[in-house]
């Protein structure tokens, strides 16, 4: 299947709203009252120095990389076309995407916020870019959109 810049417009969309949904599903876990207490600004060095923690901190980091880097890539296939997405609006739509998601779930039972998070949503929306744009320069010539 060819990847044109509508066709990846579509998915970017589509991975936008998937990543929403994993974020705040199930709908039950919100109450209505915050849980700032249960936030995790930073890891502490008692939690740094637990082999548990440190595993799921860093399963935790590697599964948020992951989300994001298909709305990083996808953003930058829209380039295809010649015209280059600005990186920045990328980076500022992964930072708003994750605040919103990390904020709501501030109000849920069974869910976690962290600054970490956050970081590693950011970090995985840029990486997927950065791939992105290495396709990119490599097909470019080659992707031209279906005629109507």
């Amino acid at each position: 299947m060819l990847v044109t810049p509508s066709r990846a417009k579509a998915l970017w969309y589509a991975w936008g709203i998937f990543i929403l949904l994993v974020g705040i599903l199930p709908l039950h876990n919100f109450v209505g009252h915050a849980h700032w207490q249960y936030i995790r600004w930073v890891p502490t060095p008692d939690q740094l120095s637990s082999p548990a923690i440190l595993l799921d901190l860093g399963v935790d980091a590697v599964a948020n990389i992951l989300l994001f880097v298909p709305f990083g890539l996808l953003y930058a296939l829209r380039g295809l076309d010649g015209q280059s997405p600005a990186p920045r609006h990328l980076l500022l739509m992964a930072f708003a995407l994750s605040f919103s998601i990390e904020y709501y779930q501030v109000y849920c039972h069974n869910r976690s916020t962290s600054l970490l998070d956050l970081l590693d949503n950011v970090l995985g929306a840029y990486l997927g870019m950065k791939a992105g744009e290495v396709y990119v320069r490599k097909s470019a010539p080659a992707v031209v959109e279906p005629a109507a």
